[in-house]
């Protein structure tokens, strides 16, 4: 596959900021969020400021840091920044309950995850976040973020936060093994060949792969849980296929299982310490999980590789996208003007783009960073592999995943239905209908449907 120039990613993703996406689901009784003057704030001021920055992602945080000690050094050295790093749950419910609040105990700045931002719309429709639309025009910015990543924070024409990664998924195996069962993963070009190929690599308790998630593989069959005019979507008939072929692979090929938690999560302590004594052998994730493994299994430096993620048919699509966090200047901040020189500096530049991928395998959203030569170095931990080259070519092709201020709640219900479904104690489609009728019971009362 040819990798594709800046010039040419433009013209094929089409990568100026639409919001019809998620300006079509929008409830009609919302109250407009509070509106910001037309015109951007000036650069940081020279007395001194203290902003309080909350993430839910240690990669983040330590590279937040990074960019704070150099925007000190290079445009205010009476700047600090004080990065809280906060569990996933504990933050994003302590943020909203801070912003319903009126700003009370909130930070200046905020990591959101695109799957939780959608709940943050409810209510008056105001998110308690700056709108960042104009400034991001008047700066010459929405032509170099890519418009499918945007959109995740894009309510009814008003922008709120800016995309840390591009997230195109991939394939990470453990190349040791492949290699020295004579596998040869460059022929891998659809999960059957990948299934042929290594199912005689799970025997007992090793298996291929830990169950892919459900949504994740869904949009690279191009669908997902809503659609683009944000109609529940859960129940269709190509997701309830999806997940029965997930649940296949464990009850008909035998090559995968839902991890000895039995909950399908690669996050936990658990699922990383066998991963550590090889019971899995392949892991399907972000560019972003790259960094994962490096943090949480730092002994298999030097053993995993990637490859484009498997297609359903031959021709099909090789990548979807998986999570997504997008950075968002609180309103209530008493300094919105340094918030935003320092979003610029750091999420609005080549220099922190380029960093962050170094420091986390983020690959950038922002297009000018893209051909950096930086983004295209062997890395130690992946055999020598030039993940970035992989990244940048399945880049262009990486899916649209739609957004619902209902999405949060409906991945919340699916949640505790998971286990269930992995058990056989209840069928998809009987879950996923009950998820998704609850969901628009909800959409409809709150004049969303």
């Amino acid at each position: 596959m040819k990798e594709l120039s800046r010039r040419e990613f433009l013209k094929v993703a089409g990568l100026t900021v639409s919001t019809s996406v998620i300006a079509a689901c929008a409830p009609p009784a919302l109250t407009p969020a509070a509106e910001k003057p037309a015109e951007a704030p000036k650069p940081a001021p020279a007395e001194p400021v203290k902003l309080e920055l909350w993430t839910f992602v240690n990669t983040h945080a330590r590279w937040f840091r990074s960019m704070a000690e150099d925007y000190k050094k290079e445009k205010n050295p009476n700047f600090e920044l004080n990065v809280s790093e906060i569990a996933y749950s504990d933050m994003h419910d302590k943020a909203q309950i801070a912003l319903q609040a009126g700003g009370v105990g909130a930070p200046d700045l905020v990591d959101l995850e695109q799957g939780r931002f959608g709940g943050f719309l409810r209510g008056t429709g105001d998110p308690g976040l700056v709108d960042l639309t104009d400034w991001l025009k008047e700066g010459g910015y929405m032509e170099k973020l890519v418009a499918s990543r945007e959109a995740l924070y894009t309510y009814k024409g008003k922008t709120y936060g800016v995309e840390h990664a591009l997230c195109p998924v991939v394939l990470y195996y453990r190349a040791d093994v492949f290699e020295n069962a004579g596998i040869d993963m460059s022929q891998i070009e659809t999960w059957d060949d990948f299934i042929n190929a290594g199912k005689d690599l799970a025997q007992g308790e090793v298996k291929l792969l830990l169950f892919p998630e459900h949504d994740v593989l869904l949009r690279n069959r191009g669908a997902d849980w809503f659609d683009a005019d944000g109609n529940v979507t859960l129940d269709s008939e190509l997701s309830i296929s999806t997940m029965e072929w997930i649940l296949a692979l464990r009850d008909q090929f035998g090559v995968a299982d839902a991890g000895p938690e039995g909950n399908g999560s690669k996050y936990s302590t658990t699922w990383y310490g066998v991963l550590k004594e090889g019971k899995y052998l392949a892991v399907m994730g972000a560019d972003w999980y790259a960094g994962f493994l490096k943090d949480n299994v730092p002994e298999l430096s030097g053993k995993w590789k990637a490859i484009a993620l498997p297609a359903f048919e031959k021709g099909g699509l090789r990548t979807s996208c998986h999570g997504g966090t997008g950075n968002c200047i609180v309103k209530y901040s008493k300094h919105v003007d340094v918030a935003w020189d320092f979003m610029q500096y750091s999420m609005l530049s080549v220099e922190g783009n380029v960093r962050r991928y170094e420091m986390t395998n983020l690959f950038p959203p922002f297009i000018p960073a893209m051909d950096n030569p930086r983004l295209r170095k062997a890395e130690e931990y992946f055999g020598g592999q030039v993940l970035g080259e992989l990244f940048a070519k399945l880049g262009p092709t990486v899916p649209a995943q739609y957004q619902s201020p209902y999405r949060s709640e409906l991945g919340s219900n699916l949640g505790a239905l998971w286990v269930d479904i992995f058990e056989g104690k209840i069928k998809p489609a009987e879950a996923f209908k009950k998820v998704a009728d609850d969901i628009r019971k909800v959409m409809a009362e709150e004049g969303a449907a």
